[in-house]
């Protein structure tokens, strides 16, 4: 038993330094693009299925609340779609603004 506690304390990470946490700090960032590309593709998907659902209300459907909702949720759609668009472009430039700040403080300009 005692042995094993010796093994799980020798599992400590080293502290990050230099390059170590430079390339944390980039993968991060390379997350954070990633995740922000994932929101927009969900917000399309969302537009998406309000879109097609209206559509389909209309189409498929003999009952005039029906087709009064189907015609509600095409412009449901469309403002998702419009509002995912500016929630990715304000959050990609305020992700470029900070890695351009970033860089400059790397670069010892500030």
């Amino acid at each position: 038993m005692k042995a094993h506690l010796q093994t799980s304390e020798k599992k400590e990470a080293p502290p990050l330094l230099g390059e170590s946490v430079y390339i944390r700090d980039r993968l991060a960032e390379y997350r954070t693009g990633l995740a922000l590309k994932r929101t927009l593709l969900s917000y399309f998907r969302t537009a998406l299925a309000f879109f097609g659902g209206g559509l389909a209300m209309i189409k498929f459907s003999g009952h005039p609340l029906a087709t009064i909702l189907g015609w509600s949720l095409l412009p449901a759609g469309v403002t998702i779609l419009v509002q995912g668009c500016l929630v990715y472009m304000r959050m990609k430039r305020a992700l470029e603004k900070e890695q351009e700040i970033a860089d400059r403080a790397e670069r010892g300009e500030l």
